[in-house]
C-alpha cells in the first residue's frame, strides 16, 4: 500500500486502514511495523500520560521534533519537512502562552493591547524562532538545501559562460576567469535560494491561496499568524492545520526534479491509535476527510488506526459506507486493488476496514511485494539526477571554454582548425600582425555597415618545424591584407571591412574542414564578400576551392599558380580568381630566359642549354609536377631530362647525376628543400659552372638570406619571382599602393621585432611578393564591392562582388590587375614576372621583367621597369 507508483505514472490515493476486532491493536502494530524502517513513520497511538488533542497529534507527527520529520536510516534522502505546519503550531503556542485561565477569558486576555503591539510580539518571536530552526543550524540541512538548488544556477552559469566567451571571443586565462566567476555566481545564487527556502518564506505565500484563513496579498506574516492564533472557531484552526500538514507532505513527495520527492519510493505511514475510544483521534480522521473533500487533494500518507467496531458516523454524509474486506481471506493485496479501483471517483472514501479477527501472527506474515530494481534504486537515481543537473552543465560549460580551441575551431592533431575572428589559438609568431588586424576590426564603429573578407591560410604549425620559414609567408599575406583593410577603413564611408580567419592547418592539411566551416557560415551570413589566400598549389587547396565554388563564394588566390589548380571537379569554376601568374606563363618565361642566355656571375649561359628538370614527387603537391610539365611542353624534347626526387637524399643524388650531363638545373620544388639543393650544388656543380634557375617558390628564402647578410651570403641562384622581392632602396616604388604597402611592412616588422624575446634571433623578414599579391587580392575584392555600396543592407555581398570582379581593371602594388569579362577562366591577365639573380656577397639584383601575351613573352629589358598606371 505504501509503495509509490513509478515516476512516469500518476500518484495514487492512499487509504486510511482501520483494524477492528479483538486483536486490532496487535494487527495494526504488525501492519504498520512492516515498513517502519523503510519510509517516514510516526506512531502517535500511545499518549504516554499526556492529554491528547488534535493539535498534539499533529505536533507529535510533524512538529519540530515530530517523528515524520526524522531521517529514515539508509534512505539517502532528507526527511520530509513541515514548515507550514510548524509555523501554525508556533503561532498557536505564542497565543497559548499569552492566554490566562479560565478558558472563557481567552478572547479578552489574548486581545489585550493594540493590534500593532500584538503583531510586534509575533514578529519578535518569529525572528527568534527562525534563527533556531534546524535547517539553518545543521550542516546537513544547509548542504541538502544547497545541493537541491544548485542545479538551476549551474545550468544558467554554463549558458552565460558559453555565450559570454563566444561574444567576447576570449580564450585561455580569460575563459578560466569567466568560468570561475560564473561558478561562484551559481554557488552564491544556490546559497541565497537555499536560505530563502529553508526559512519557509517562499512556502508562506501558500497561505494566500488556502481556503480556511486566507492571508491578504500584502499582509505581513506576523499579523497573519496573530490573526490565525486568535481565531475563535476551533474547527477552522483544525482544518487549516490539517491542510498545512497535508501540503507539507505533498511538497515532500512532489516530483519536480531535482527534488527529494522524486526519489521517495514509499509513502509516509502514521499509526494513529484507537479511534473508537478517543474522540480526538476520531476527529483527526474526520478533519482529514473533510479537508480532502474540500480540496480534492491526494494524501501521500497511509494512516493506520484501530477500533472495536467501525465508527458508523466517520464518513458522515460524504460517503455513506467504507470499503470492508476480510483480512483473513486469501489475498489482502487484491482487496487493496479493488479499493483502488473504487478510489478513482472524485473524493473517494479514504477508509479501508479490516473487520475480522486475527489476520497476522507476526511481521513476516504480512504479504510482501517484491521491490523492483527501479524502485530499489530510486534514491540513487535521485542523487544521480541531482549530480547530473549540477555537473553536466558545469562540465559542459567548462569543456566549452577550456577546450584547446576557441569558438568555431576544432582540435585536429594539435592544431585548431576552422573559422574564427579570434586569434588566440594561432601561432605566436603571427601574433603581432594578427593583433593589428583584430585591433582594426575592433575600431570599426558599432553603427557601421560591415562586409567581411575571410583569410584562408595556414595559421598554425604541427611538430617542431622552424616557424621562421614555415609561417613567414602567412605573416606576409596577413600584412598585405592588413594594409588594404587599413586603406579601406580610413575612407569616409558607412561601410567598413572586417577580416576573419579560416585555418586549414600546416600545409593546408585540413583545408576541407576549413572550407566547410566557411560554407556553413555563408549559409546565414550574407556579409561575406570573398575568401582571400589559398596560396599553395596542393590537392587540399583544390578540394577547398571545389567546396567554395559549390557554395558560389568568390575565392581569390594569392600565390598559387599551378594550371591544374584551375579545373575544379573536371570543369572550370567561375568563382575562382587568381592573382599570380600561371605556371604555364612562368615556364614560358623560364624557357625564354634560357633561350636568350641565362646570366652567370661572368657572362651568360649559351643559348638553349641542356636542362635537368628537378621535379619533386608528392601525392599532395600539384605545384612541382605542374611546373615541370608546363616547361616540358615548350622546351625542345632533346634538351631536357626530368630528375624526380621524393626526399633530401634523392635530391642530393639527382643533383650529382644531373650536373655530370646537363648545363643548367631548373628547380621546380618547394623552398623547404632548397638548402639541400644549394649544398649539393656547391659540392657537385659549382666547379662545373652549372647554374640553377628556380621557380617562384624559393623567392622568400633567397630574398631573406640576401637581406640578412647582403655582404656575406653565399647564395648563387637565378629565380623567377611573382613580384619584386626587394624591400630596400634598390627597389623602385611603382605607385601609391606599393608605397603604402612598403610603409605597412615597416610598421609590421617593427611590431614583430618588439615581440621577439631577448636572446632569440630576429624574425625572418617578410617576403615582399606575398605581401604585394595579397594586398592586390584584397584590393580587387574591395574595389568590386565599391560598385555595390549604395545597395540595401540586406544584399548578398558575395553575389555583388562576384558580378563586379568579372571584367575588373585596377592598378595594384604588383601592377595592372585585369580579370576577363567571361565566366571563366578568371586568371589575372598579363601578370608580370621578375627574373632575379643572387650572387655571393652582393645584393639581390633584378635582371628583367616579363609577361606573357597569349603565347608571346614580352620583356621590359634590363632597365628598371615601371608598373603601368
Amino acid at each position: 500500500m505504501v509503495r509509490r507508483s513509478a515516476v512516469w505514472k500518476r500518484s495514487t490515493f492512499v487509504p486510511a486502514v482501520i483494524f477492528t476486532g479483538p486483536h486490532r491493536e496487535a494487527q495494526a502494530s504488525i501492519f504498520a511495523g512492516a515498513v517502519a524502517g523503510e519510509v517516514p513513520n510516526a506512531d502517535v497511538s500511545h499518549d504516554h500520560g499526556r492529554q491528547t488533542t488534535f493539535r498534539t497529534l499533529i505536533d507529535r507527527a510533524a512538529g519540530g521534533t515530530g517523528d515524520l520529520g526524522a531521517r529514515v536510516p539508509g534512505s539517502w534522502l532528507p526527511a520530509p519537512r513541515f514548515p507550514l505546519t510548524q509555523i501554525i503550531l508556533f503561532a498557536l503556542r505564542i497565543h497559548e502562552e499569552r492566554e490566562q485561565p479560565p478558558e472563557e477569558n481567552r478572547g479578552d486576555q489574548a486581545g489585550s493591547g493594540s493590534q500593532r503591539s500584538r503583531d510586534a510580539v509575533y514578529e519578535e518571536r518569529l525572528r527568534e524562532w527562525r534563527r533556531r530552526r534546524a535547517p539553518l543550524r545543521s550542516f546537513g540541512g544547509r548542504f541538502e538545501y544547497f545541493v537541491r538548488f544548485l542545479g538551476g544556477p549551474s545550468i544558467v552559469a554554463a549558458i552565460v559562460t558559453v555565450l559570454l566567451t563566444k561574444w567576447l571571443e576570449t580564450a585561455g586565462a580569460a575563459n578560466v576567469f569567466i568560468l570561475a566567476s560564473s561558478f561562484v555566481g551559481a554557488v552564491l545564487a544556490a546559497l541565497a535560494m537555499a536560505r530563502f527556502w529553508s526559512s519557509g518564506t517562499y512556502r508562506h505565500r501558500w497561505f494566500c491561496t488556502e481556503p480556511y484563513v486566507r492571508r491578504g496579498e500584502r499582509e505581513a506574516l506576523p499579523a497573519y499568524l496573530r490573526r490565525v492564533a486568535e481565531q475563535e472557531d476551533d474547527a477552522v484552526i483544525e482544518r487549516l492545520l490539517m491542510f498545512a500538514f497535508l501540503e507539507d507532505l505533498r511538497l515532500a513527495y512532489r516530483r519536480k526534479a531535482p527534488w527529494p520527492g522524486w526519489g521517495r519510493g514509499g509513502y509516509a505511514v502514521l499509526r494513529l491509535g484507537d479511534i473508537g475510544r478517543d474522540a480526538e483521534r476520531t476527529n483527526f480522521l474526520k478533519v482529514m476527510h473533510r479537508v480532502l473533500t474540500d480540496t480534492g487533494r491526494k494524501v501521500p500518507l497511509l494512516v493506520v488506526a484501530e477500533a472495536d467496531v467501525w465508527p458508523a458516523g466517520l464518513c458522515g454524509d460524504d460517503h455513506p459506507s467504507a470499503a470492508r474486506v476480510n483480512p483473513a481471506g486469501p489475498d489482502l493485496l487484491r482487496a487493496h486493488a479493488d479499493w483502488q479501483d473504487s478510489a478513482q471517483r472524485v473524493s473517494p472514501c479514504p477508509y479501508l476496514v479490516m473487520d475480522r479477527s486475527a489476520a497476522y501472527e507476526k511481521f513476516t506474515d504480512v504479504p510482501q511485494v517484491k521491490r523492483r530494481a527501479l524502485r530499489r534504486f530510486r534514491p540513487v537515481g535521485y542523487w544521480l539526477l541531482v549530480a547530473t543537473t549540477i555537473l553536466l552543465p558545469l562540465g559542459g560549460g567548462g569543456w566549452w571554454v577550456l577546450r584547446p580551441c576557441g569558438s568555431g575551431l576544432s582540435s585536429m592533431n594539435g592544431e585548431c582548425i576552422g573559422l574564427s575572428s579570434a586569434t588566440v589559438n594561432y601561432d605566436s609568431t603571427l601574433a603581432p600582425i594578427l593583433r593589428l588586424i583584430t585591433d582594426q576590426n575592433d575600431f570599426i564603429p558599432a553603427d557601421a555597415k560591415i562586409y567581411r573578407i575571410i583569410y584562408f591560410g595556414q595559421l598554425t604549425r604541427s611538430g617542431e618545424q622552424d616557424p621562421g620559414h614555415s609561417l613567414v609567408g602567412t605573416a606576409a599575406e596577413l600584412t598585405g591584407l592588413y594594409a588594404r583593410q587599413l586603406e579601406t577603413n580610413k575612407q569616409q564611408s558607412d561601410w567598413k571591412v572586417q577580416v576573419e580567419f579560416a585555418n586549414p592547418g600546416q600545409d593546408f592539411t585540413n583545408a576541407r574542414m576549413a572550407a566547410d566551416a566557411i560554407v556553413k557560415r555563408a549559409a546565414w551570413d550574407r556579409s561575406i564578400a570573398a575568401v582571400v589566400g589559398l596560396g599553395w598549389s596542393r590537392t587540399e587547396v583544390r578540394t577547398a576551392l571545389e567546396i567554395l565554388c559549390g557554395a558560389q563564394l568568390p575565392a581569390v588566390t594569392t600565390s598559387a599558380g599551378a594550371d591544374r589548380l584551375r579545373p575544379l571537379g573536371g570543369k572550370m569554376c567561375p568563382y575562382f580568381y587568381r592573382m599570380a601568374a600561371l605556371n604555364s606563363h612562368q615556364a614560358r618565361v623560364a624557357v625564354h630566359w634560357l633561350k636568350t642566355g641565362l646570366p652567370l656571375q661572368e657572362g651568360k649561359l649559351p643559348e638553349n642549354p641542356k636542362v635537368a628538370i628537378l621535379q619533386q614527387r608528392d601525392e599532395l603537391e600539384i605545384y612541382s609536377e605542374d611546373m615541370a610539365d608546363e616547361f616540358a611542353k615548350i622546351y625542345p624534347a632533346n634538351l631536357y631530362r626530368r630528375y624526380v626526387y621524393t626526399d633530401d637524399k634523392d635530391l642530393r643524388y639527382m643533383v650529382e647525376q644531373a650536373c655530370r650531363e646537363y648545363g643548367a638545373l631548373f628547380y621546380t620544388g618547394r623552398a623547404a628543400l632548397f638548402p639541400v639543393l644549394d649544398d649539393a650544388w656547391r659540392t657537385h656543380c659549382a666547379k662545373r659552372n652549372v647554374p640553377v634557375l628556380s621557380s617562384d617558390d624559393v623567392t622568400s628564402m633567397v630574398a631573406t638570406e640576401t637581406k640578412r647578410n647582403p655582404q656575406g651570403h653565399n647564395m648563387d641562384v637565378r629565380f623567377i619571382s611573382l613580384s619584386d622581392p626587394r624591400t630596400d632602396e634598390s627597389a623602385p616604388v611603382a605607385n601609391n599602393h606599393e608605397s603604402v604597402v612598403r610603409e605597412i611592412m615597416k610598421q609590421v616588422e617593427t611590431e614583430r621585432k618588439k615581440s621577439t624575446h631577448e636572446g632569440h634571433p630576429p624574425p625572418v623578414p617578410l617576403p615582399a611578393d606575398h605581401v604585394m599579391l595579397t594586398h592586390d587580392a584584397a584590393l580587387a575584392v574591395t574595389t568590386a564591392f565599391d560598385w555595390i555600396r549604395g545597395y540595401t543592407d540586406g544584399m548578398d555581398v558575395s553575389a555583388g562582388v562576384q558580378d563586379n570582379l568579372r571584367g575588373l581593371e585596377v592598378a595594384g602594388a604588383t601592377g595592372a590587375i585585369t580579370f576577363p569579362m567571361g565566366k571563366e577562366p578568371h586568371d589575372a591577365q598579363n601578370r608580370r614576372l621578375w627574373l632575379m639573380r643572387a650572387v655571393p656577397r652582393e645584393r639581390l639584383e633584378r635582371v628583367d621583367v616579363c609577361h606573357v601575351e597569349n603565347t608571346m613573352v614580352v620583356c621590359e629589358g634590363a632597365q628598371e621597369a615601371k608598373a603601368p598606371s
